[in-house]
């Protein structure tokens, strides 16, 4: 791998198939611009939070009507799970490629990488069938080489501390499922 830092993941992270898609730009935004982006990320990662959440993950006294709150959310899943498969077959999302997100960086591999330090603009479409895609900026700091294991690394810049504790949030989530999977899978064996 090149690599200006060749230090290892900190913290937690998550792999998964989803679609990503970046794009060079010749310098960082001005921070109306960031603004605008962390504002849009910081509401779509609340959403993504509430959405994802089980049904164990709420409190006793959230539980007490829950009889009618899941019937209500049912149906509201199921008009969110419609809605959103339409608007999906009608976008250009990218196809999916194995992702890893931590709460610094994202790595995936791609035909066509960016080169050592430069600035990109990642969409990450991290909610399956969600057309909506969490939006980063962020500097290269590794790009594959032809190893299978290598992979292209970029830290992101210009995120606000709101945004980072909503995908930390997000990236323990699916740390603990993945957990919590691996653990199920391990005790049926």
């Amino acid at each position: 791998m090149t690599s200006s830092d060749q230090s290892d993941w900190a913290g937690l992270a998550f792999t998964d198939e989803i679609s990503i898609e970046w794009r060079l730009v010749e310098q960082m935004p001005d921070e109306a611009r960031l603004a605008i982006v962390n504002e849009s990320n910081e509401s779509f990662l609340r959403a993504v939070s509430v959405v994802g959440a089980f049904p164990g993950e709420f409190s006793e006294e959230e539980v007490a009507s829950s009889q009618e709150i899941a019937r209500l959310d049912l149906k509201i899943n199921l008009l969110l799970d419609l809605v959103s498969e339409l608007l999906y077959q009608q976008s250009s999302v990218p196809a999916r490629r194995t992702v890893t997100v931590s709460t610094n960086e994202i790595a995936w591999r791609d035909e066509h990488p960016p080169a050592l330090g430069d600035i990109v603009f990642l969409q990450v479409y991290i909610q399956h069938g969600t057309p909506k895609p969490l939006s980063l900026y962020g500097s290269v700091v590794a790009v594959q080489d032809d190893t299978p294991q290598s992979r292209n690394r970029v830290r992101y810049l210009g995120l606000s501390p709101s945004a980072q504790s909503w995908l930390d949030k997000l990236i323990f989530r699916h740390h603990r499922r993945e957990v919590a999977f691996r653990r199920r899978a391990h005790h049926e064996k």
